[in-house]
């Protein structure tokens, strides 16, 4: 592979899932891409964790989530968040039988 080609990849924006948000200004996302073996052709799943710069803190756990290469802000952080694929919406609003609002967790249990 040519230096061209792989400085290319890595200037690509990235998909994935975030796992953990719990981080000041940081997101934790997996990214899963599939790999086809060279002998046996059998195609097999590749995961990598990025540590994704969030300025607002608006990523949370369960977001689909694009983002792209910067200049590092940390040790472990190179990237940026650039936008949202899938937002899950966390406060969403519960009501029990009597018509009171509760939470999510609440009204599971309930």
């Amino acid at each position: 592979v040519c230096r061209r080609n792989r400085a290319a990849a890595r200037a690509a924006k990235k998909t994935g899932g975030v796992v953990v948000s719990t981080t000041d200004k940081t997101a934790h996302v997996l990214v899963e891409r599939k790999v086809k073996h060279p002998k046996y052709a059998k195609q097999y799943k590749i995961t990598k964790k990025f540590a994704v710069h969030d300025e607002e803190n608006a990523a949370n756990v369960g977001d689909v989530v694009t983002f792209a290469p910067c200049a590092p802000k940390s040790k472990r952080k190179r990237h940026s968040l650039t936008g949202f694929i899938e937002q899950k919406n966390q406060n969403q609003k519960v009501l029990n039988e009597e018509g009171e609002e509760v939470t999510e967790a609440e009204a599971v249990s309930a």
